[in-house]
């Protein structure tokens, strides 16, 4: 939109610029007489016909008067300074310099100052009539809206298509888009728009399949509890009964887990996150005291030094997040570290377990992934674990992803950006 205003601006002084040009010629013209009627008095022409004059007496002087009066176009007079009418010529006049004595003649001294020659009534500049100045004014307001017309149109475009676009999502349309003459001028509020557009669309997707998801995810608890429910009534033995009380107390805590690490996906995706400098090897002391690592024997080696700039609490789940994962896959070792690349801290989670085949890599992070277990050792989790790590670092401004591990399993790297001094 800067560039159309920008455009729109320059086009207006333009305007104006043309407009008081195409004015000025329409009022201000000159007729060719009135042209040559002022060369001749402004650049010498009486001047030198006085000097000529001047320089004659009697019936020469007469006929010079009368061969100038055809060449001027106008009458030229002969009078005495004596006379009190013209006395003043004296002290307002200089010898043989023309000069305007009223609006309408030009007088020169001659004879010493005795005489002067009075040319007039010389061609002066006339105001133009009421008819040209209504012609130049409507030119000047017609031109005024073809050029105005002209420049605001691409806004009023670009204005229409944005409203356009508005009402059909505000509809339901989540693919309308701006397209067309509007998206030509490539302005920066269509651009917007449109990546409004497509985050809107993306978001709205993501909501529809995570809430198809989740009441897949939540129906299987529920089915088991009602099913243990079922059978725990036509128990016959105390035994039975105990062990179908176990199996709803399993379901039960299933889905208590499921709705907590719903909670968390959800909140990981919020805005408003509040970014503040992070010492790593701080934040390491504070999730060496919470983590549970199920008996497996856990190594951190990171920079003290080293600070980034994210928020506390996102990445701290989201390091949690990756060791607990570790901890249900590794054999006997976790591993924390930290190395730097360029202007980033790449943070390291290792363990020694079956790790992740490489066609999986990138779809584990998705909500309510999970990867096969062939050996049946591992009891399957949420699937919302990698996915509330991935939305932290994200929010974080950083970005996550799992290799090969040189300690044998899994590696999930977080590339954050290091806070400069």
């Amino acid at each position: 939109m800067i560039k159309l205003f920008l455009r729109f601006f320059i086009g207006m002084i333009l305007l104006i610029v043309v407009a008081s040009v195409l004015q000025s010629s329409i009022i201000y013209q000159k007729s060719d007489e009135n042209t040559n009627a002022w060369i001749k008095n402004t650049y010498g022409g009486v001047g030198y016909a006085a000097k000529i004059i001047a320089s004659l007496d009697g019936k020469e002087r007469e006929a010079a008067i009368l061969e100038a009066e055809k060449s001027f176009g106008y009458d030229i007079n002969l009078v005495s300074t004596s006379i009190n009418e013209y006395t003043w010529y004296l002290n307002y006049l200089s010898l043989g310099e023309p000069r305007y004595v009223t609006y309408t003649h030009v007088a020169v001294l001659i004879d010493g100052g005795a005489n002067a020659l009075v040319f007039g009534p010389v061609y002066v500049w006339s105001s133009p009539s009421r008819t040209i100045y209504i012609v130049a004014t409507l030119a000047y307001v017609l031109l005024s809206i073809v050029v105005i017309g002209f420049l605001i149109r691409p806004i009023a475009i670009q204005f229409q298509s944005i409203a356009r676009g508005a009402v059909a999502i505000s509809s339901g349309d989540f693919s309308a888009r701006i397209t067309g003459p509007a998206a030509r001028y490539g302005d920066s509020a269509v651009t917007a728009f449109n990546l409004m557009a497509d985050r809107t669309e993306k978001l709205l997707k993501g909501k529809v399949e995570l809430l198809q998801m989740v009441s897949h995810e939540i129906r299987t608890p529920l089915s088991r509890i009602h099913f243990a429910v079922e059978l725990f009534e036509s128990a016959p033995t105390p035994e039975l009964q105990s062990q179908r009380i176990a199996e709803i107390i399993d379901a039960a805590d299933d889905l208590d887990r499921l709705v907590n690490d719903l909670l968390k996906y959800v909140r990981s995706g919020e805005s408003g996150v509040e970014k503040e400098p992070v010492n790593i090897a701080d934040l390491m002391f504070d999730i060496d005291r919470v983590i549970n690592t199920s008996g497996k024997s856990i190594s951190v080696e990171v920079e003290s030094d080293a600070v980034v700039q994210c928020d506390r609490v996102l990445l701290k789940s989201a390091i949690v997040n990756l060791v607990g994962n570790a901890s249900r896959f590794a054999k006997e070792e976790i591993s924390i570290s930290s190395t730097r690349e360029g202007d980033s801290l790449l943070i390291h989670v290792d363990d020694d377990g079956p790790g992740i085949a490489e066609k999986d890599r990138e779809g584990i992070f998705e909500p309510f992934s999970r990867l096969e277990d062939p050996g049946g050792g591992h009891k399957n989790g949420t699937g919302l674990g990698l996915a509330i790590v991935r939305r932290c670092v994200e929010n974080c401004g950083g970005k996550v992803d799992a290799t090969q591990s040189p300690m044998g399993g899994a590696r999930f790297t977080l590339q954050l950006t290091l806070l400069q001094e």
